[in-house]
């Protein structure tokens, strides 16, 4: 186990110099002049020319190269182009939390929705609950996240009391298919009175605990950011509506890729053996079941949050927040070429710590991966 972390670690570093070497001259081959950036539009020829010194732009390329990547490994990214001037490394730690707690808190909300959808999905396959997240979960996909994110601020931000009757209406909808989910279910072996029971049980539950959302729904702010440091509630609720809208889309893709996966390994005889011996529902499910399911999930998870690392600046720009692709973007429109590099290296060594991760992790819940 040991070993395979190290060849994992050992992939990681080489992914990270190689991003920072493709970084550093693509900013190079970029039209842009760094020197009039940090000196401003009204200055002389002068200021110019000692501004050009100082940056080493004069330098021939490889040693400016050498001189940043020295001063990463130092832990050092420059300072800011735009006055007034501050390092880089100080505005990426204002910055990165915004991105992170949104992605991680899209990708948390995604499975905490797709997992029991699948579950169910799978369990129940070709009945009315099956049918109905099949439909939902192909119209997500088809929606883009600024559309989602423009529909979501019309609804909970500027028609709060429409959107509560929206939810109260998806409750009865989402409640009645779990409770009628067996019709058309294919293959059963469960005893048709207990199914149903489970069934109609199950549909109450759902739509209660919707319904009360729906009672006690908050206001949500149209855009800006409160820091959690100040107040937890206040945060909360400042990228519910951000995360929701990032969430969305991965719902549907993990619930359709773990539905597939689920409905494959309930057919394997180790499933069908727990069946015979009479094991309840919730532990075949569950126990059995979901655990071998979960590689392809963990895959897309790991690669879904790395993406949302590095590009939630639609999301950042629509609900106004302060995050990394907030700040990189304005970099590049103002020629900031520190706050550039320092980005683009920060994202690049957090997707591939998340990859190295998922790749231990596959290990763990498959140990042919780690011996192989």
């Amino acid at each position: 186990m040991l070993r395979f972390i190290g060849e994992r670690a050992l992939h990681a570093v080489i992914v990270v110099v190689l991003a920072a070497v493709g970084a550093f001259f693509l900013m190079e081959a970029v039209d842009g002049d760094a020197a009039a950036t940090a000196v401003g539009p009204g200055a002389t020829e002068e200021q110019y020319q000692l501004a050009r010194e100082e940056l080493g732009l004069d330098d021939p390329v490889m040693t400016r190269f050498a001189n940043w990547a020295g001063g990463i490994v130092r832990g050092d990214l420059g300072d800011s182009l735009i006055p007034p001037s501050q390092p880089v490394t100080e505005m990426i730690g204002n910055a990165l939390p915004v991105t992170m707690q949104l992605a991680f808190t899209a990708i948390i909300l995604s499975l905490v929705i797709a997992v029991p959808v699948a579950v169910w999905s799978a369990y129940r396959r070709g009945g009315v609950f099956d049918q109905i997240s099949s439909i939902v979960a192909f119209a997500f996909i088809s929606v883009p996240s600024f559309v989602a994110g423009l529909l979501l601020i019309y609804l909970f931000v500027f028609n709060h009391s429409l959107a509560q009757q929206i939810i109260i209406g998806i409750a009865i909808v989402v409640g009645l298919a779990v409770a009628l989910s067996p019709l058309g279910k294919r293959g059963s072996r469960e005893e048709p009175g207990r199914m149903w029971s489970r069934a109609l049980i199950g549909g109450f539950v759902v739509g209660g605990i919707l319904a009360l959302l729906a009672l006690f729904l908050p206001e949500f702010p149209r855009q800006g950011f409160v820091p959690i440091t100040e107040d937890l509630g206040e945060n909360l609720n400042s990228i519910a509506l951000p995360a929701l809208t990032l969430a969305l889309m991965e719902v549907a893709i993990f619930t359709r890729v773990l539905r597939t996966d689920m409905i494959s390994t309930l057919q394997q005889d180790f499933v069908l053996s727990a069946r015979a011996k009479g094991m309840p529902t919730r532990h075949v499910l569950v126990a059995e079941a979901l655990r071998p399911s979960t590689v392809s999930i963990i895959t897309l998870a790991g690669i879904s949050l790395g993406r949302l690392i590095g590009g939630t600046v639609v999301i950042e720009r629509l609900f106004n927040l302060p995050g990394m692709g907030t700040m990189i973007v304005d970099g590049v429109q103002n020629d900031n070429v520190p706050v550039v590099l320092g980005g683009v290296i920060v994202i690049a060594v957090f997707y591939v710590l998340v990859n190295t991760i998922v790749d231990i992790t596959y290990a763990l819940i498959d140990p042919r991966i780690r011996r192989g």
